[in-house]
């Protein structure tokens, strides 16, 4: 199986780089985890205007809102947010 990438949206890069030095390390290894084991299902899902389903999971701390593009390998990333 090919490994995926993360793609990030300008919203999720935003937020990682506002995030301080802990919260990057954390969100960096929720993506790596993500990309590794590409849940079929999120914790819960949203959809958005354009009609597009996002998966939305907590990994620790982290919640990532993302979709997976199986034909690029990759994992769209929307949003990064923490939780305390």
């Amino acid at each position: 199986m090919r490994n995926y990438a993360p793609e990030y949206s300008q919203a999720a890069l935003d937020a990682l780089l506002a995030g301080s030095g802990r919260r990057r390390v954390e969100a960096r290894r929720a993506i790596e985890r993500l990309c590794r084991i590409l849940p079929k299902e999120g914790d819960f899902t949203v959809r958005d205007d354009s009609g597009r389903t996002w998966s939305v999971t907590l990994f620790d701390s982290v919640v990532l809102t993302y979709w997976i593009d199986h034909a690029a390998c990759e994992v769209k990333i929307g949003l990064i947010e923490w939780v305390n």
